[in-house]
């Protein structure tokens, strides 16, 4: 930036320099350290730009949550259970026969485990349960202001959660939680009036993400954000988080955005884990990373391998990022920070960067 001192590049750079360090030492020792369990692929919601394209029903061959308890205590007795969280994710997990019970074992296994749900049907029963299982972290969707939400989402979304949160804290539900929300193109002008709503329910952490190209936001390019829409929201995050209003909003990881954003919009640099010290199982079994990485990124099924040895010998392809080092990327000064970018946004190794965030947010500055 043409206003910076030496002193700051000096300071900048150091700061990366023990974070490039401390990822080389991530990628040697991989230390497994959060889980995704999507427990199943069915949603009553079908949202216009749903990544993982989640419907009420599901053409997947599900495992039962007979199956899912099994694969916990397995990853349990291999791991360190107090050292690794567990996400549990869908589609909604909600819909999950039996869940509670699975929840239930985490709890007792040792594991720091969360949900992401739509809300929909987290009651007042429901929220005694969570809190009876000692869920320390629930991360509600919802993704713009009240009317808009319902029509992007679904008629009623945004008042199931409003019911959720207030179920959650009149059952005493004293973990993290936080809204999460995927911004859409005509959601971009409204970030300030969605931060009201998510102050006016008194919840302090607010994650925010651009919709990605994938899933049925893949036909529905009238809803990706744009250059402008990019620079506009990494614009918004940074003043956020620093006018001392509640909440704070939270920008989501998808690779190097720029020496002014970087440090600014999250709370970490730029470090896409998946593979590194994160895995996931999909709810057929197969073992990948992140939800979001598509089939290339599979890595074993969990119903004829454990976990322990796919994590131990392969996702190759996840800590040896140099096949990302092509087009645009393999002449970027930022590369050695970036590695590439998210690995969702790869549809394969031979495939090409889908969007780099940093590049936009360059166009329009």
């Amino acid at each position: 930036m043409a206003d910076e001192t030496p002193s700051t590049v000096a300071r900048r750079e150091a700061l990366w320099e023990r974070h490039r360090a401390r990822w080389k030492q991530l990628v040697e020792e991989h230390p497994l350290r959060y889980v995704f369990f999507e427990v199943t692929r069915r949603c009553n919601l079908a949202c216009v730009y749903c990544g993982s394209s989640c419907t009420p029903k599901t053409s997947r061959q599900e495992l039962p949550i007979e199956q899912w308890i099994g694969i916990a205590r397995q990853i349990a007795s291999d791991f360190d259970a107090r050292k690794i969280m567990i996400a549990v994710t869908g589609g909604e997990p909600l819909l999950k026969e039996g869940v509670d019970d699975l929840f239930a074992a985490l709890h007792e296994l040792g594991f720091g485990y969360g949900m992401v749900t739509n809300g929909y049907f987290l009651d007042t029963e429901r929220a005694r349960k969570l809190v009876a299982a000692a869920m320390g972290s629930v991360s509600i969707s919802m993704d713009a202001p009240t009317g808009l939400n319902d029509n992007l989402r679904g008629k009623g979304a945004s008042e199931k959660v409003a019911r959720a949160v207030d179920a959650l804290r009149a059952a005493g539900f004293a973990g993290k939680l936080e809204i999460i929300s995927t911004i859409t193109k005509p959601v971009v002008p409204l970030l300030p009036a969605m931060r009201e709503h998510v102050a006016s329910l008194r919840i302090p952490f607010w994650r925010v993400a651009p919709v990605m190209p994938i899933g049925r936001a893949a036909n529905r390019p009238d809803l990706v954000p744009d250059a402008a829409d990019v620079r506009a929201m990494l614009e918004f995050v940074r003043a956020a988080r620093r006018d001392g209003f509640v909440p704070s909003p939270e920008f989501s990881e998808e690779g190097f955005l720029g020496n002014r954003f970087e440090g600014c919009v999250r709370p970490y640099l730029a470090q896409c884990r998946a593979g590194i010290t994160i895995a996931g199982i999909q709810s057929d079994g197969r073992i990948g990373a992140c939800p979001e990485l598509g089939d290339a990124f599979i890595q074993g099924d969990i119903r004829t391998e454990r976990l322990k040895h796919v994590w131990e010998t392969r996702y190759q392809t996840l800590r040896d990022r140099s096949w990302t080092k092509k087009g645009r990327c393999a002449q970027c000064s930022q590369y050695d920070n970036c590695h590439g970018g998210a690995m969702h946004l790869y549809p394969s190794p031979e495939g090409e960067l889908l969007r780099c965030l940093y590049w936009m947010a360059k166009e329009v500055e």
